[in-house]
């Protein structure tokens, strides 16, 4: 209702709407009685605005409008159907259709959840845009049922359930669809590239292999071939007559293996004719020579032949003189040439040995290519068989990928038979070649098998099953063997997963490095059970994950308490006798909840018990009831969460009688005195009762005092001044003085234990310590610690002195990372830096910026800051600074990190410069442009903008504002005048 009634009653209301297009109300009703009122035959889809008049007997008043427009929709109604498309051992293909009604608003998405067999909750897989999804992560075996909804602004669909299903690999044998590949044979000419795609189905995904002939084809970056999940992929690039032949392919699963074949025919110009040629018959004017046809015809019949010659050598002979003359001489003319002179009386011979000089031949091969890995190799070989008449100056070595036609240099001027080649790209396949090098040039080339620039070691094999060792409610300490292989590089890294059974996903544990076969997993939820798996990581990849651990509740492990300590009799009487005792030394992890006392005839094995049911919270008590005179024996039990722990029996077997007590406080005292001496008698004595005895004698003529040392042999007291010496992020070192009381025995040994602050039980360290100090390691980086040690003589292990803080392990950090400059001017400079890459096991509390001005030797401290970047102010114009950060955690300050250059306080000059990535924009008539340009430049640049040429004229519509670095246009409700070109211009002093 209105605040302001008219100073008359309300009659009625008006509603009235109109369409968010449109400018002019509509009236749906004028005679409204209440305060709300629903609107019918609304256009599904589309956005009103309303509003509501009052009326009384004076008039209309103001109308009330709403501030937003409401588009006329609901809750899309579900899909028709959720299909169930594929099924593997993990993992489920869905599908569905749109819904047949979207509510009138665009569907936005749709969701997808999963329920497993035996459980009411439904768990939110994903949300997607398309109508289908791969939900992954799925147990073998299990059966789901899944659900799908569709959203759009209004809200969520109603859930379209699918059948239920048990993920297992569904079984089909292997078929190759070859329809595509006309008689099973693919033809192409020489340098082209041929790709043969062939669909592959089969359940589960077959292995598909390919032959060349009946050997293996080997892969190269030119020759390879590719499985995806529903094809296998042949590509030969630059295919040459070598390609030619039969290629065999087989598709191999569990349920079976089928082959084919598929014929592959290259044609290219033939090869030459197989020699040697045969003279057949020489005269002076003709020769008639044979030659066999090639042995490559280049895949099409020879149509013919085509025969050159050429006169390399002419002989002239005189009566007494013969010459030989040999044009374009090459190195292969070179030899030994014997000249023979005959007559009717008899024959004469003359060998001359020629050499030509030329470039050297081919080094001698094979060019061997050894120590391969992704990134470099070596190649060997031997020198030249003719090397041309010259010694050899060096070598020139080339390398081509097989892809390419082009030869690059890797080395020109190599002056051994070896080289080691690197900077090779993973994967490439490559062909090197050898040129030897004398003065007369560079000779023929050798060259090398092709080469695949891969690591020769692949992922390692998975990691033994997983165990849990130590459990507590929010952590386990998860441990595995080596995998049985480590696939020829050493492992970096293991990868630790957790799943949670109420949950399908696996999670990723550790974010650091792991190389222990160990790891401690914490944020556990308590209560709810988690299983492990572990990945394995080196050069080359990451390995399958190991088989999965069992499940392990997350809970505090904690078992029965240990013997009460000490247990003594403080006291007696006619019916009654008091005893005392120690709380254990070992608790079993849980809180000592009460004690148990028991008693027994000393003839007797039926022990009764003498405390309340529910147990004592205090360490003495009082056993009432007994018999006067009679002995007793005594044991008393701890008591847990876990039970009853093991008893402590009382020394001997105390009797129920009066005790005597006198003088200082000496509670198990008696003293027996007569008229010729006195008797004192403690008994049940321990540690705490060694000392001096003072006797004094008193009568009416005076007194007599004499003293006697009682030495009481009883396990040691507590040791004495427990520190901590020394802690770094992985052990701390103890130091302690002896206790004051040693139990009468000489200190044997000394016990120290540890346990984390999360724990309640203590674990031994070292139970044979014979120094006062021990130097604790192997401790969680992180984790705070308490530590304990108890001294032992040959009576036993006395009490405990302990720590009275937790100590967190943790050192000094590891410097900062790389600094960086991010600006300077006349009188200051911007720095950042990165985190240190350790902080030493305790947070960073803040960094510590310091800079040294030139010529001086001191270090200043000039800022103290808790984030990563630091601005530097009142440096002097033109002086030269260098800078330095430093870390602190609560153990102290790392080494400092150093700016790698000097720094000098003066304003940078930087052209302008734009960094606009388009220059056209688009938007509909009544719709606002945000048009943002971001540019460079120091100093600051002004900033001018134009339209058509012309300054632009800034209205509330059309304006543009500058910062730093950006200058944004803005045009509010386009319209047609706004169209044209926006000129901006930038100017500075630079």
């Amino acid at each position: 209702m209105p605040l302001i009634d008219g100073g008359s009653r309300i009659t009625n209301y008006i509603v009235e709407k109109r369409e968010s297009t449109r400018k002019a109300y509509s009236t749906v009703t004028t005679n409204c009685q209440k305060c709300s009122f629903r609107i019918p035959n609304l256009a599904e889809g589309c956005e009103y605005y309303f509003r509501v008049l009052a009326e009384n007997e004076f008039g209309i008043g103001e109308p009330a409008e709403t501030a937003e427009p409401v588009r006329a929709s609901e809750a899309p109604s579900p899909p028709e159907s959720l299909n169930i498309m594929d099924v593997t051992r993990n993992s489920v293909s869905l599908a569905w259709p749109k819904p047949e009604h979207d509510g009138g608003s665009k569907i936005t998405g749709y969701v997808i959840e999963a329920q497993r067999k035996g459980t009411n909750q439904w768990a939110h897989i994903t949300t997607v845009k398309t109508l289908d999804c791969v939900v992954k992560n799925l147990t073998e075996n299990e059966e789901y049922t899944f659900q799908v909804m569709a959203v759009n602004s209004a809200g969520r669909s109603a859930p379209r359930e699918s059948r239920p299903v048990i993920i297992k690999e569904q079984m089909m044998l292997p078929e190759f669809d070859l329809r595509g590949i006309y008689q099973k044979t693919v033809i192409a000419k020489a340098g082209d590239n041929i790709k043969i795609e062939i669909p592959v189905l089969g359940r589960p995904r077959p292995t598909v292999t390919w032959k060349k002939e009946d050997q293996i084809l080997k892969q190269t970056q030119r020759v390879n071939y590719e499985n995806t999940a529903t094809a296998t992929i042949l590509t030969i690039n630059e295919c040459t007559r070598s390609d030619s032949g039969q290629y065999p392919l087989t598709a191999k699963n569990i349920v079976g293996e089928v082959s084919e074949v598929i014929t592959v025919q290259v044609h290219d110009i033939p090869g030459p004719p197989t020699g040697p040629i045969k003279f057949d018959e020489i005269s002076s004017d003709f020769v008639t020579f044979s030659w066999q046809p090639p042995l490559n015809d280049g895949g099409v019949p020879i149509s013919n032949y085509v025969v050159e010659m050429r006169q390399t050598d002419k002989i002239k002979i005189a009566d007494f003189s013969t010459v030989l003359i040999n044009k374009d001489s090459s190195r292969r003319d070179g030899g030994a040439y014997t000249l023979t002179a005959t007559n009717p009386g008899g024959f004469a011979k003359h060998i001359f040995n020629v050499k030509v000089l030329d470039r050297p031949g081919p080094p001698e091969g094979p060019l061997a290519v050894s120590e391969v890995t992704a990134e470099k190799c070596v190649l060997s070989w031997l020198p030249p068989l003719d090397d041309g008449g010259a010694k050899i100056d060096h070598y020139v070595v080339e390398k081509r990928e097989t892809s390419r036609l082009a030869w690059t240099a890797v080395a020109t001027e190599v002056p051994l038979t070896k080289l080691k080649v690197t900077k090779l790209l993973k994967g490439n396949e490559y062909v090197f070649r050898v040129m030897a090098v004398n003065k007369y040039g560079v000779g023929e080339p050798l060259e090398s098998e092709p080469i695949l620039a891969v690591n020769p070691y692949v992922p390692p094999d998975p990691p033994k099953t997983p165990e849990v060792t130590a459990i507590t409610k929010d952590s386990m300490v998860v441990c595995w063997g080596h995998p049985d292989s480590d696939g020829g590089s050493p492992i970096t890294n293991y990868i630790v997963e957790r799943r949670d059974r109420a949950g399908l996903r696996w999670v990723k544990c550790n974010k650091r490095v792991v190389t222990d076969l160990r790891y401690k997993v914490s944020g556990l939820t308590e209560g709810h059970e988690y299983e492990y798996r572990v990945m394995a990581e080196n050069a080359a990849g990451v390995s399958e994950p190991s088989p999965t651990s069992p499940f392990y509740k997350a809970c505090d492990t904690v078992f029965k308490p240990g013997p009460p300590g000490n247990p003594r009799v403080l006291d007696s009487s006619r019916s009654s006798i008091t005893i005392a005792w120690n709380k254990p030394i070992y608790d079993g992890g849980s809180e000592i909840t009460g004690y148990m006392v028991e008693i027994a005839l000393p003839e007797e094995d039926e022990w009764k018990i003498v405390t309340p049911p529910v147990g004592l919270k205090a360490t003495s008590f009082t056993i009432t009831d007994l018999k006067e005179n009679r002995e007793y024996k005594i044991r008393i039990y701890a008591m847990n969460s876990e039970g009853l722990g093991e008893p402590a029996l009382v020394p001997g077997t105390p009797k129920a009688e009066e005790r005597l007590l006198f003088g200082e406080s000496l509670d198990r005292a008696s003293i027996e005195s007569t008229s010729s001496y006195t008797l004192l008698i403690v008994e049940n004595v321990n540690r705490f009762d060694s000392g001096k005895y003072m006797l004094t004698i008193e009568n009416s003529s005076g007194s007599k005092s004499a003293f006697v040392n009682v030495r009481v042999l009883d396990t040691p007291g507590a040791p004495q001044d427990l520190k901590i010496k020394e802690v770094t992020k992985s052990s701390v070192t103890l130091t302690w003085e002896p206790p004051l009381i040693d139990g009468g025995s000489k200190i044997k040994n000394y016990i120290v234990e540890k346990r984390e602050s999360t724990r309640k039980a203590y674990s031994t360290v070292n139970a044979n310590c014979h120094k006062t100090s021990w130097k604790v390691d192997s401790l969680q980086e992180g984790c705070n610690y308490y530590f304990r040690v108890l001294a032992e003589n040959e009576y036993g292990i006395g009490l405990p002195v302990e720590t009275s803080e937790s100590v967190k392990v943790s050192e000094r950090p590891l410097p900062p990372g790389k600094i960086t400059l991010l600006d300077v001017t006349r009188n200051s400079v911007s720095l950042s830096w990165e985190k240190p890459e350790h902080d030493g096991g305790s947070r960073i509390l803040g960094y510590i910026v310091e800079m040294q001005s030139k010529g001086s030797e001191k270090w200043s401290t000039c800022a103290t800051v808790k984030v990563t970047e630091a601005t530097i102010t009142g440096l002097i114009q033109g002086e030269e600074y260098t800078f330095r950060v430093s870390a602190q955690n609560e153990k102290g300050i790392s080494d400092p990190r150093q700016l790698g250059i000097p720094v000098v306080a003066k304003d940078l000059v930087i052209p302008p410069a734009f960094k606009l990535l388009f220059t056209t924009f688009s938007v509909l008539a009544g719709e606002d442009l945000k048009v943002d340009v971001p540019f460079v430049g120091r100093p600051k640049p002004a900033v001018f903008w134009h339209k058509d040429n012309v300054a632009l004229k800034q209205t509330t519509r059309v304006n543009a504002e500058s910062s730093e670095n950006i200058t944004v246009l803005t045009i509010k409700e386009a319209c047609k005048e706004d169209v044209g070109a926006y000129l901006v211009k930038l100017t500075n002093s630079a």
